[in-house]
């Protein structure tokens, strides 16, 4: 009989390996070496994908972490075999310049080729100011991020963008002079390995959405799937106006789930996650995980707590929450789940859950062959006649 090592993926579970539904692995919520283990375990389970979230500081004080997400990714993308690493998300916005995160993630992609993937957003107020930086408005970050998005695939060698030139001539040296972020005969000695590192952008407006389908390879929202539809929609007809194919483009959900037997223990597990619903959060100026705090407790009710946090007893629900989210038109999901007894959710997933998306998958798969052989019989059929 066969032993599997840590890392190892068990034959028997090949069959659940399939691209639509990824793990999420929150830094804010566990330490360094918890998350490692998560994600160990949910390899074995079925799961090739990992996104997972880079702070500074997280959205709650009491029990909380920092850890530094670049680092976690490479340990554990060492005691994995092929599980794939994407941000959720990097922001480009001040405490991280565009130029040293191409550097982090061409050097992550040489470590690991095919297996990194660099998710950026507008950041919040909690990952920049407590660092010294003014908080600016919405507009500017916005502008900020695509400037480093132009930055980032000149040194990667995928393009210039407005204010950038990629000196082929020059030995790859590249000069960058945008609004804000300026770059002078700038090369990366240490280039990806791959041929492409994908970059997705987070959004959950008109504005940044449109930047998603104009310079990245897809977008990344935690909205829900009745309210994702109008962004959808502005995705894929902002893509085709930058003479893109929105269907080459991913529309990547994140879906947040806890589960247990008990549902009270489920529910006061999803408390961490409080003032991620503070109204108008992601333009607030609060930075103080302790201020947080307070004033989710005092402002956010349980019952807007339990619209954003899937809570169940029954590990089973997620598939039908799963299935909306693809019916409308997403194609990933990244299970975000805050579960008191997060290893025995990761388990009663991959058991229960993920069989039935792969088996959703070869279905789909077989319909189309039988589709294509039927054309292709009538086309034969016609053309004898």
């Amino acid at each position: 009989m066969k032993h599997h090592q840590k890392g190892d993926i068990p034959d028997e579970v090949e069959v659940h390996n399939m691209n639509k539904i990824g793990y999420w692995a929150a830094q804010e919520q566990y330490s360094l070496s918890q998350l490692l283990e998560f994600v160990v375990e949910a390899e074995k389970g079925g799961f090739i994908s990992t996104m997972t979230s880079d702070h500074f500081h997280p959205w709650w004080h009491d029990s909380a972490f920092g850890n530094f997400t670049w680092i976690w990714i490479s340990a554990a993308a060492e005691r994995t075999k092929k599980m794939h690493f994407t941000t959720g998300v990097t922001a480009p916005v001040y405490r991280y310049h565009p130029a040293i995160i191409a550097q982090a993630f061409a050097s992550l992609d040489t470590l690991y080729p095919g297996r990194i993937g660099l998710g950026l957003g507008t950041s919040e107020a909690m990952n920049e100011t407590p660092l010294g930086f003014k908080w600016p408005s919405a507009k500017v970050r916005l502008v900020r991020t695509r400037e480093a998005i132009e930055i980032i695939k000149s040194l990667w060698k995928e393009g210039g963008g407005e204010g950038g030139e990629n000196d082929n001539n020059n030995n790859g040296f590249v000069t960058y002079n945008g609004a804000h972020y300026h770059i002078h005969k700038a090369k990366l000695y240490t280039p990806p390995a791959s041929h492409h590192i994908p970059i997705y952008l987070a959004a959950t407006g008109s504005q940044s959405t449109k930047v998603a389908a104009q310079y990245t390879d897809g977008l990344i929202t935690y909205l829900k799937p009745d309210k994702a539809k109008e962004i959808l929609s502005q995705f894929d007809k902002a893509a085709r106006a930058s003479g893109r194919n929105p269907q080459s483009l991913e529309k990547i959900a994140e879906y947040k789930v806890s589960y247990s037997e008990d549902y009270d223990r489920a529910f006061e597990s999803t408390n961490f996650w409080r003032a991620t619903l503070i109204e108008n959060i992601f333009n607030s100026k609060i930075a103080d995980p302790r201020k947080l705090e307070a004033k989710a407790k005092q402002e956010v009710p349980d019952e807007k707590l339990k619209e954003s946090v899937q809570v169940t007893t029954s590990i089973e629900e997620c598939i039908g929450s799963i299935e909306k989210y693809l019916k409308a038109g997403f194609t990933k999901v990244y299970v975000h789940s805050t579960s008191p007894e997060e290893i025995k959710f990761i388990q009663t997933f991959c058991k229960k859950v993920l069989p039935y998306f792969s088996n959703r998958e070869r279905r789909g798969n077989s319909n189309n062959v039988k589709k294509q052989t039927t054309l292709e019989y009538n086309r034969g059929s016609a053309s004898s006649a």
